[in-house]
């Protein structure tokens, strides 16, 4: 029996209505239509901290409610009567607090006078800009406005429901500068046909092309206390074999700002913890990193200082007793506002998952940025510094203060990207900003080994892939997720088959890149007797750990089965010695950094990694587009330079065989 084949009673489809004044948010059962029908044909966007997709109000009338009954499939239960009761009850009791604490609004001067507002995407706020004649900043979710401070606060409160309260109101002036990007050129990618969509963003046809900027302090040479760091060396066991992270504290020590670029398991944050540690001076030390992270982190910070007050951002205590702070990226915001104030001060920040920073564009960019003008040393960790573009490891470089980071975007690619010589000249300039050690360096670590293997698929398998294909009523990004997810589903039975095979002692990771295959994969593996854990963004942090901790310790747990996303970074599973794919992430550096939770400092096994591509589909194209992007990372951080005519006589043979 398939998973579609088990029946679930009906559910009310409007679950929960809510409302701030301005907009109407709207909790309803799941349905695969729904994304498409809110989104483009309502002018809905998911508001995903309330679980919720959020209206402007004036679209949830009569109309609306017609439309929802006209479009619902049978066997949906919906009650106009309750829907307008619980509509009349939400406008009568508006939460002020529901939307605009989590739009991220920041508003800052600009050099010359005027001023840029910045947000997450919200249709209300983006017509209320509009009506003061704002000019939206192409290339950035920013807009110019052209009217005095007072007047701007006003319509944003009256208009957007977006209080003083909600918003960041910075004090330090920023410049535009010429947005420039590089050329797709011959890139590779996934071909699927689709309708075009149309162009969203107003004004967008004749905003400006800018990039909003804000300079951190310059990097320099510091000195180190000799003393204490042979102390720490001695007492954490930066010796023998691990004398490679003696190294590493040394290098985070030595500058105000560096990047620790070690591949993944060699304790990059176990350096980076013990160099934060012998920093002097007053103030706490930030940790910023993914949610998924942060308990990892707390307890790496307890084993080297046991009796430190680590505070976690969002578990509700005080933050101005803490000696460390962690807080995940999408709330960084918030320390922003907190160190304004004066609330709080740093003496160290350190950006774990550094690769989070790469669009210079980005809200968490911007807020990493306002806190290094005030925070001398920064400390940047990360695997991946490129994941697909030389420009990401520029916006890294400004928020050292490195020299080249000065440089204007169109002039660092100019001088550092678009060819191999190019980029081997921009490594030998960072080398003394970059430190990156291979696995190598621990004699102890086995070896990996990558097998792609290819699957066919049942006649009625590849007619189910076939109408995906030749469905073009959809744009093509949403068909490409819907086909991938679709594939990932008819790899089951391979993955069970396989894993099956295995010895008694052998443990399995399945990566996947949708939320809603994991299940599927958990559902499918347990009907064949064989026991697993799940970890998702979705599970809470209690959940998640407890999934780690069983797989790690639970000898009748096999298969760990997460999403790329969630599951990729920061985690140890070595207790894993194969890892599988059930689809590829679009990136090389992604999946490097997912295999290597299992391949990483504390396996005793050799670690394989198995991918299958089902052949005549477009995981073979996804095959393609990864050694394209793979090619830009070993230009910058390889001893050695890829021959570009092997790749495109691989990339072509590959291109030929699938046609």
């Amino acid at each position: 029996m398939k998973l579609s084949d088990y029946k679930k009673s009906p559910k009310e489809f409007i679950q929960g209505v809510r409302s701030d004044g301005v907009r109407v948010g709207l909790s309803t059962a799941f349905a695969p239509w729904i994304s498409a029908f809110f989104r483009e044909k309502h002018g809905g966007t998911w508001f995903g901290q309330g679980r919720m997709w959020a209206f402007d109000r004036s679209k949830i009338n009569g109309a609306f409610a017609a439309s929802l009954a006209e479009n619902l499939p049978s066997g949906i239960l919906y009650d106009v009567g309750q829907f307008a009761q619980k509509l009349r009850l939400a406008l009568a009791s508006p939460d002020p607090d529901l939307f605009a604490p989590f739009l991220d609004v920041q508003i800052f001067p600009v050099e010359g006078g005027d001023f840029v507002c910045l947000s997450r995407f919200d249709p209300l706020l983006v017509s209320t800009l509009q009506g003061l004649q704002g000019t939206f900043l192409r290339n950035r979710n920013a807009w110019r406005v052209k009217v005095a401070l007072p007047r701007l606060l006003e319509v944003l409160e009256t208009q957007a429901g977006i209080r003083r309260e909600h918003i960041f109101l910075s004090d330090t002036e920023i410049v535009l500068e010429q947005h420039a990007s590089m050329g797709e050129g011959d890139r590779p990618g996934v071909q699927v046909g689709g309708m075009v969509p149309e162009r969203v963003g107003a004004g967008d046809a004749e905003g400006e092309n800018a990039m909003l900027s804000v300079i951190a302090t310059p990097m320099k040479e510091l000195w180190i206390n000799e003393a204490d760091l042979a102390k720490a060396v001695q007492a954490y066991g930066l010796h023998g074999e691990y004398a490679y992270q003696e190294v590493g504290v040394r290098h985070l020590l030595r500058y105000s700002s560096c990047l620790l670029a070690d591949d993944m398991g060699l304790g990059k944050s176990r350096q980076a913890v013990v160099a934060a540690s012998l920093v002097t001076g007053p103030g706490a030390v930030l940790v910023v990193c993914p949610a998924s992270l942060r308990i990892n982190w707390e307890r790496e910070i307890h084993i080297i200082q046991p009796d430190a007050k680590v505070v976690i951002c969002g578990d509700g205590e005080a933050w101005s007793q803490a000696d460390w702070l962690i807080v995940n990226y999408e709330r960084l915001g918030a320390v922003v506002q907190a160190m304004s104030d004066g609330d709080v001060r740093f003496r160290v920040m350190l950006c774990d998952e550094a690769h989070y920073l790469k669009e210079p564009d980005s809200t968490r960019t911007r807020n990493a940025f306002l806190l290094s003008k005030h925070i001398e040393r920064r400390f940047l960790l990360t695997a991946t510094p490129v994941l697909n573009r030389e420009s990401e490891l520029h916006t890294l470089l400004r928020l050292s203060g490195h020299p080249i980071g000065a440089i204007p975007l169109s002039d660092f690619l100019s001088d550092f990207a678009g060819s191999p010589e190019l980029r081997k000249a921009l490594s030998e300039r960072v080398s003394e900003w970059m430190l990156r050690r291979r696995k190598d360096v621990l004699a102890s670590l086995k070896g990996k080994r990558h097998e792609f293997k290819y699957v066919d698929l049942a006649t009625g398998e590849r007619d189910q892939y076939l109408a995906a294909v030749s469905d073009n009523t959809q744009t093509a990004i949403v068909k490409i997720g819907k086909i991938r997810q679709l594939l990932e589903r008819l790899k089951a039975s391979w993955l069970i088959d396989t894993i099956t095979s295995l010895g008694d002692d052998d443990k399995s990771i399945i990566f996947c890149e949708y939320t809603e295959s994991v299940a599927y994969l958990a559902d499918e593996f347990a009907k064949a007797g064989i026991q697993t854990v799940t970890f998702t963004g979705s599970n809470s942090g209690t959940r998640k750990q407890k999934a780690i901790d069983t797989f790690m310790s639970d000898p009748a747990v096999k298969v760990f089965i997460g999403t790329t996303k969630a599951a990729g970074v920061g985690l140890n599973l070595v207790a894993a010695n194969y890892v599988f794919f059930a689809s590829l992430p679009w990136t090389a550096a992604a999946k490097r950094q997912a295999e290597d939770r299992a391949y990483r400092n504390g396996q005793k096994r050799s670690v394989t990694v198995l991918m299958p591509v089902i052949s005549g589909t477009i995981d073979e194209q996804v095959v393609l587009l990864l050694q394209h992007k793979e090619s830009i990372e070993q230009d910058l951080l390889d001893d050695s330079v890829q021959d570009p005519g092997l790749v495109e006589e691989q990339m072509a043979a590959k291109l030929f065989n699938a046609a």
